[in-house]
């Protein structure tokens, strides 16, 4: 669906993706891990800081301005039609049913940076490959915590942060 979306510019995709990401764990597993907890937050928030603040910092001093997104619109559908249905398909599913283990961790950010190789195919996204590293973040994340929220936080975060860097 990725690649076609991406091949076609199917506006529909933007719909049915992250419906088919959230529909396919509770069909085939009955749900997944989502609570709210004060310490789990905290280690995604931390988390977040300690790694994306740096690349941040970094891309200040190099001289790109950072240009925030005005779009409330952009805000919620990169929470709940991005970060959060792919957390809940590749953490909350994929690793879980892996095994949840670092070797599920590895597999599974290999399989979620494949996805994002059509935005280098047909866009030139160079640092679209990149995409294997907060992946093994957001999936150590949930190894620590077994709940979706907190890699969702730092998935949020870090396509913010990436937003923000790319457009200038």
């Amino acid at each position: 669906m990725v690649f076609f979306y991406h091949a076609f510019s199917l506006k529909v995709m933007t719909i049915l993706i992250p419906l088919s990401l959230y529909i396919l764990p509770l069909a085939m597993r009955g749900g997944v891990s989502v609570r709210f907890s004060f310490r789990d937050l905290s280690l995604g928030l931390i988390a977040s800081f300690l790694i994306l603040l740096p690349l941040m910092t970094v891309t200040s001093l190099m001289g790109k301005g950072l240009h925030w997104p005005e779009s409330v619109k952009l805000l919620v559908y990169q929470f709940l039609g991005v970060a959060l249905p792919e957390e809940v398909y590749f953490r909350g599913f994929l690793q879980e049913e892996m095994g949840n283990n670092m070797r599920a961790v590895l597999i599974v950010s290999i399989l979620f940076s494949i996805i994002h190789l059509p935005q280098l195919i047909f866009y030139g996204e160079l640092l679209s490959p990149l995409t294997l590293f907060p992946s093994l973040v957001m999936g150590y994340l949930y190894l620590k915590t077994r709940n979706v929220l907190i890699p969702t936080v730092f998935h949020f975060l870090a396509n913010m942060a990436y937003i923000v860097i790319r457009n200038p």
